[in-house]
């Protein structure tokens, strides 16, 4: 793990990715639920959400949305034409609910996206230009698909990436700590969240 350099509130966002009851609670078939379990993820979450509520970080919630559009012949890999089709990410289920003590407040963003990464065809570039934004903590679910994306995608256009190591979940310990050792350890500073508790004093 890299160490985590002091971190500007003025500039640092703090992103929350898809802490959804049917992918990251306790029971979320085929989830994140056991490794968010063992993780303690939404505690840790919580704490980073306290922390930034209170030192004037802005908080983003990016929460899914089902791909809109999709057709047999769209240019959509499967796994965008499976969770289209998947009954508890459809809006108003409560499938959708966000884990209780995740929930966003006054202040907070909400950013939906539809593909894997938060930045892809969402307006998170340009909320985090205009917010004065160079740094983003990131926490959350699918460490080795939302969580990388989204990292990697915010460090090709220039972000610095912050991970809350405990602060981040997927299907299974092994393919978390993939995740982080086999190509976000060259791209981010990785950390728990302790840790990055500690850059923001």
């Amino acid at each position: 793990m890299s160490e985590i350099k002091p971190l500007d509130p003025a500039h640092t966002a703090l992103l929350v990715l898809d802490m959804h009851e049917s992918v990251a609670g306790p029971d979320a078939e085929d989830g994140a639920g056991a490794h968010a379990v063992e993780q303690n993820v939404v505690a840790h979450i919580a704490s980073l959400l306290d922390a930034a509520r209170a030192g004037g970080l802005q908080v983003i919630h990016v929460h899914h949305r089902s791909a809109k559009g999709v057709r047999p012949t769209g240019r959509l890999p499967e796994l965008f034409r499976e969770l289209a089709d998947e009954e508890s990410l459809q809006e108003g289920d409560p499938g959708m609910d966000v884990l209780p003590g995740l929930e966003p407040v006054d202040g907070d963003l909400v950013i939906h996206k539809e593909r894997v990464s938060a930045f892809t065809g969402t307006e998170l570039d340009i909320v985090l230009r205009a917010a004065d934004v160079d740094t983003l903590i990131l926490t959350g679910t699918w460490t080795n698909l939302s969580v990388e994306s989204t990292a990697r995608y915010g460090a090709d256009i220039g972000y610095r990436i912050v991970l809350a190591s405990d602060g981040l979940c997927s299907i299974s310990r092994e393919w978390h700590e993939g995740a982080l050792a086999l190509g976000l350890s060259l791209l981010c500073e990785i950390g728990t969240t302790a840790e990055v508790l500690a850059a923001l004093k």
